[in-house]
Parts: structure tokens; C-alpha cells; sequence
């Protein structure tokens, strides 16, 4: 390898730090609670990690456009950064894949049901806190995981594998019917029982939160976009 290769590559490693650390920086910003950048800058750095632990910018689904510019704040540009950010967290995050792996060949459920139900409830975030108090990737309320045996509901291998076991007694509960388990994932099978919704076409008797989580859910799942 000649001089000039090895002083453009010393360059281009350079630049990409600081371009990783100007990313940084606005999500810093962007991000007001410190657990949660502190979770997203972990697993970020995980998922853009090679096997020598060199980070690897190429892997971020941002272009150099987004990158460059940052320090501007423009909102379209933050919001390409976020979505990046979000992609290879999704991808690369081997620590709620493998929780969601094992779940689903424990309890016989499609890993992309658990995902999509994980998308909708938490957005992947481990630490997520509801205003009435359901806890982690699957927002497990404390009864329910009292229940199921969590003790921790925001250790991601504890809280995947309840709301799995959860929700794969639900899916059984209603033949089967994901539409159906997850309305009442979402209202609980109480809810449906007193609204007389026994059957898909009844939904639309649910509040309008339950027919819109269910729809949500059910397009991450049929789109396969988690």
C-alpha cells in the first residue's frame, strides 16, 4: 500500500469520527432523557461495530448530506439522523433479537408479531414507561407481570419472554385470530368480554385507541417494516 493510500484512508477514519461525534452531539440534544440516549448511543455503536470493534459509518442508514450539515439543525435532516438511528438499533441490536428469537420458539409465536407488538408499544426503547405505569419493550402492567413471573420488567430478556407468554395465551384464547389478541393485549380480554366483541367484525365496538393499536400492529406485521 503506498504513502498517499495510507494518508487518504488516515483521513477518511478521521472524518468519520468526527462526523460520529457530531452525530452524537444532536442526539444528545434531541434526546432531553439521559437513559435514553445513553441506551440508543450503546446499541448504536454496537450495531455499527465490525468484529475488531472499529465503527463503521457505512453502516448507518444516513448519507454524508445528513451528516455534513447536522451542526445546522435543520428538522429534515435530524429527523433522516433519527430514522437511521432508529434502522440499525432495530438491526443490530443482538440483545432484543435474541430475547425475541427465543420467545418465539418457546412459545410457538411469529417473531414478527412480537417485533410489530415491540414497535407499537415501546419503539424498541427497553425503559419506556406508560403514564399508568406498563413497563418496558411490551409494556407489561405490574399485575400482568406479577403474573407471568417478571420480576424485572425492564431486563429485555424477562420482559420479551412474558409478553410473549402473554400474548401467545391470548392468540390461543381467540383461535388463533392476531387481530383479536391483540385487542386484547391492548384493552384486555375483559373489555371485550363486556363489549360483547367475540369475532373480528366487532372490533369496531372497542374505544377507538384499541381499533388503532390493532391496525397499527397488524401493518407492521403484514409490511414487514419492523
Amino acid at each position: 500500500m503506498s504513502l498517499d493510500s495510507v494518508s487518504e484512508n488516515n483521513n477518511t477514519n478521521v472524518q468519520k469520527m468526527l462526523e460520529f461525534q457530531m452525530m452524537s452531539q444532536v442526539l444528545k440534544t434531541a434526546f432531553q432523557n439521559s437513559d435514553s440516549f445513553d441506551l440508543i448511543m450503546e446499541s448504536l455503536t454496537k450495531s455499527m461495530s465490525d468484529s475488531n470493534g472499529n465503527i463503521d459509518l457505512s453502516k448507518l442508514n444516513i448519507g454524508q448530506e445528513d451528516l455534513s450539515k447536522l451542526g445546522y439543525g435543520a428538522g429534515e435532516r435530524l429527523n433522516n439522523v433519527y430514522t437511521g438511528v432508529k434502522e440499525a438499533i432495530k438491526s443490530g441490536n443482538m440483545t432484543i433479537d435474541g430475547a425475541v428469537d427465543k420467545a418465539s420458539r418457546k412459545y410457538g409465536v411469529d417473531k414478527d408479531l412480537i417485533m410489530s407488538v415491540i414497535k407499537q408499544e415501546s419503539d424498541f426503547n427497553p425503559k419506556s414507561t406508560s403514564g399508568v405505569g406498563a413497563m418496558g419493550l411490551m409494556q407489561l402492567m405490574p399485575g400482568t407481570a406479577r403474573e407471568l413471573g417478571v420480576t424485572n420488567a425492564y431486563d429485555v430478556g424477562q420482559n420479551v419472554d412474558g409478553g410473549t407468554e402473554y400474548l401467545k395465551k391470548l392468540l390461543n384464547m381467540y383461535g388463533n385470530s392476531k387481530e383479536m389478541a391483540l385487542a386484547a393485549y391492548n384493552a384486555g380480554s375483559g373489555t371485550l368480554a363486556s363489549r360483547g366483541v367475540d369475532s373480528i367484525s366487532k372490533i369496531s365496538k372497542l374505544p377507538y385507541e384499541t381499533q388503532n393499536y390493532v391496525q397499527k400492529v397488524i401493518g407492521y406485521y403484514k409490511n414487514k417494516t419492523v
